[in-house]
């Protein structure tokens, strides 16, 4: 089942893998606190691996979207019918500033992310320290947006989903034995120059990926079953997941990655797939 949106990193490619991390179907809860488009959620759902889940994003739009998705799907799909079409070049910068004024919810928010995502440069989402989407056009020879029987497919696979805003602290306090958490944060850079975590205004830098390690570990000795996604870097490996502290690398893939301007330079990255718990809380 693919996602609606298009989504920097996200795991479309690699839905199977992960799901095969978590060893089995989620006898608990299943939460991502990273929610993006919702591309590994999607894959377990459809196959029938998880039953409860909890979804949140830092980025409220987006989370929003979702929400619309869920609860008025024929009403988004009709929004969007009448955003721009043949024209859509000449008036890419009106519908984006036409979001940025918003509202934030409900579906004309959610026709306008969707139009946006198709519409703008690589379907990448960024925003400013104000918060506004700054994306440019993208250079596409036409637009193109999902068939409507794609949003019905998404809107019943979210149903009965909680949908929240927040950073994945806001589930730590929730989780049990039996959960199933899939984190995939804002990578960290492969390069000093290379680092992009505008997904919203807040950053996602050392700090909050040492905290998020921390909040895996403590997840595992609560019964709970983590797994991460993360770029293959002395960092991640040698300081984040560290196998001395319970986890393990479960995968190794290597993902082409299309947000560079260049073509040229859109070459394949390693990343990793680690995993941890559920283990015993030490005496």
């Amino acid at each position: 089942m693919k996602p609606i949106l298009k989504w920097a990193g996200g795991k479309s490619r690699l839905a199977s893998r992960i799901c095969d991390a978590f060893n089995g179907p989620c006898e608990g809860t299943y939460y991502e606190p990273f929610a993006g488009s919702g591309a590994v959620f999607l894959h377990r759902k459809a196959r029938g691996t998880i039953k409860r889940a909890v979804l949140s994003d830092a980025n409220g739009k987006l989370m929003a979207f979702h929400r619309a998705i869920r609860d008025q799907v024929d009403d988004v799909i009709q929004a969007i019918a009448e955003l721009p079409r043949e024209d859509w070049r000449e008036r890419y910068y009106e519908v984006r500033e036409a979001y940025n004024k918003g509202p934030w919810e409900g579906p004309e928010h959610a026709a306008r992310f969707a139009w946006l995502n198709r519409a703008g440069y690589n379907g990448l989402y960024r925003e400013n320290r104000l918060g506004g989407y700054n994306v440019p056009m993208g250079s596409y020879a036409r637009l193109t947006l999902p068939e409507p029987a794609c949003f019905w497919q998404v809107s019943h696979l979210f149903r009965d989903v909680e949908l929240l805003d927040g950073g994945f602290d806001l589930i730590l306090p929730r989780i049990g034995q039996g959960d199933h958490i899939y984190c995939d944060p804002p990578y960290v850079p492969l390069t000093a120059t290379a680092n992009f975590t505008a997904y919203c205004k807040e950053p996602f830098g050392p700090e909050q990926q040492r905290k998020l390690a921390e909040m895996a570990e403590h997840a595992a000795t609560k019964g709970a079953r983590v797994v991460l996604s993360n770029h293959d870097v002395p960092l991640v490996h040698d300081e984040l997941y560290v196998r001395a502290r319970g986890f393990e690398m479960v995968g190794q893939p290597s993902v082409a990655r299309a947000i560079s301007r260049n073509a040229a330079e859109r070459k394949a990255v390693g990343e990793v797939i680690a995993a941890i718990g559920p283990r015993k809380r030490a005496a």
